[in-house]
């Protein structure tokens, strides 16, 4: 084969996949609506594991890449789910800021954050990618680790009226460990 005719190959293969995503995301909706009703958590490790050991075991010496693609496929997921549930965002943010004493009302233009996981099973990656998904802006980030523990800080471009900032606080506390808002700058 071509390189040319490999490449078309790929994309007849992409453009199977895309109604396919397309379908999970309309299943991920219908999911978050009934979530929405009943009170159900969006973040359920234990299924999500169950789902990826189901579906990777016999992937042979693509196993890794394809728990990472499943991984980042129900993190989109999830993230899509967040945005249909406004009134979790609102206990998140609740919670959030009561805890750290502040008042989400005023004209802030910056969002810093906090918060940890475990550096042998870190989701550092899925909590950047749902960052970028927000389109939420991150203007500083320090990372270090202590005692298998990664301790992330962020200041984060935005306000916390604005819905995309909503979604990811909520996503983030509902996902990480020690999520705080440290402070919010004008």
């Amino acid at each position: 084969m071509t390189l040319d005719e490999i490449r078309v190959e790929i994309d007849a293969v992409d453009g199977q996949m895309k109604p396919l995503f397309l379908k999970r995301m309309e299943c991920a909706r219908s999911v978050a609506e009934t979530k929405a009703a009943t009170g159900g958590e969006v973040f359920v490790p234990e299924r999500e594991q169950a789902i990826i050991e189901k579906r990777a075991g016999d992937t042979g010496e693509f196993y890794d890449m394809y728990v990472a693609f499943l991984r980042h496929l129900i993190s989109v997921s999830r993230y899509y789910q967040y945005g249909f549930l406004s009134e979790m965002q609102e206990q998140a943010l609740s919670a959030c800021l009561g805890r750290a004493g502040l008042d989400g009302s005023s004209g802030h233009r910056q969002v810093e954050i906090s918060f940890c996981c475990q550096q042998s099973a870190s989701d550092l990656n899925l909590y950047l990618d749902t960052v970028k998904l927000s389109g939420v802006l991150i203007n500083e980030m320090k990372l270090c680790t202590e005692d298998g523990v990664q301790k992330v800080r962020m200041i984060l471009d935005g306000n916390l009226g604005e819905r995309r900032m909503r979604r990811l606080i909520c996503q983030l506390y509902k996902e990480t460990e020690q999520f705080a808002v440290a402070a919010l700058r004008s």
